[in-house]
């Protein structure tokens, strides 16, 4: 079964996951199940989280390496898409493979954690996803580059051409569409939020993507917050874990 969750932020929001939280909520994730995180996943985060593990003898123990070995014990496998909040440059020079029909790149620490790459269609147990990863970033004047924040958090020219590209070789049409962020206009129906309708060039091209893909439901992260946007259906998705079958009920509950 694929399970689906918001923002894990290095480990900061990953209560959520714990055994306890999941059998409070009636899950238990085994090895026949997937779990997608929709961006904002940051292991590694910090340019030290890799030194640190890469040389423990020089450094000790750290929360990267803490976490690493906490995914590595999970029985099932981990799929994310980058969000804002991802150290890209790390990620650049990591090895590109295939999965699911699409390129993928498996972490060099933790085998079962796998990043789906932007613009990419999958095939995951007999349905189709369209992944999109990044968003611009509303704090990076906070924020140091290389060290806080990476300039690959925006979608590049590359990243849109193989987006579309792999929906066109898909008919425009998929079952499912996960993204970091929203489409444009989307993100003024986020309470709180709509500050971060800024100029975001990934926001501007998931405008292009909502108005020209057929699919089922819509899953993304970034706001921080768990709620529906029925009419288009849409989950923005934060501490809510729930598997697809889930969401496809809440939707036959909405319209019926």
């Amino acid at each position: 079964m694929i399970y689906l969750t918001g923002d894990t932020h290095g480990g900061i929001d990953m209560k959520k996951l714990s055994r306890k939280r999941l059998e409070r909520n009636g899950l238990a994730l085994t090895r026949d199940d997937l779990l997608i995180i929709t961006g904002d996943f940051g292991f590694p985060f910090t340019p030290e989280d890799t030194e640190v593990y890469e040389h423990p003898d020089d450094h000790g123990r750290n929360s990267y390496k803490y976490w690493i070995d906490w995914f590595g014990k999970r029985p099932y496998m981990v799929l994310f898409i980058d969000g804002n909040h991802d150290n890209h440059d790390w990620w650049a020079k990591q090895a590109v493979t295939e999965m699911f029909g699409g390129r993928v790149q498996i972490h060099p620490h933790v085998p079962n954690v796998i990043h789906l790459l932007r613009g990419e269609v999958y095939t995951i147990e007999g349905k189709t996803f369209f992944t999109f990863g990044g968003a611009a970033s509303s704090d990076k004047e906070y924020r140091k580059e290389g060290i806080s924040w990476w300039a690959g958090e925006e979608a590049s020219a590359e990243d849109i051409a193989n987006a579309e590209r792999n929906l066109e070789k898909a008919g425009r049409s998929v079952d499912y569409i996960i993204t970091h962020t929203l489409p444009k206009k989307k993100i003024d129906r986020i309470p709180m939020f709509y500050y971060k309708n800024a100029p975001c060039k990934t926001a501007l091209f998931l405008e292009s993507v909502y108005e020209t893909v057929d699919y089922g439901i819509w899953f993304c992260g970034h706001f921080h917050v768990d709620m529906p946007i029925y009419e288009d259906r849409m989950f923005v998705l934060y501490d809510t874990v729930t598997s697809l079958d889930g969401f496809d009920e809440l939707l036959k509950e909405e319209f019926s």
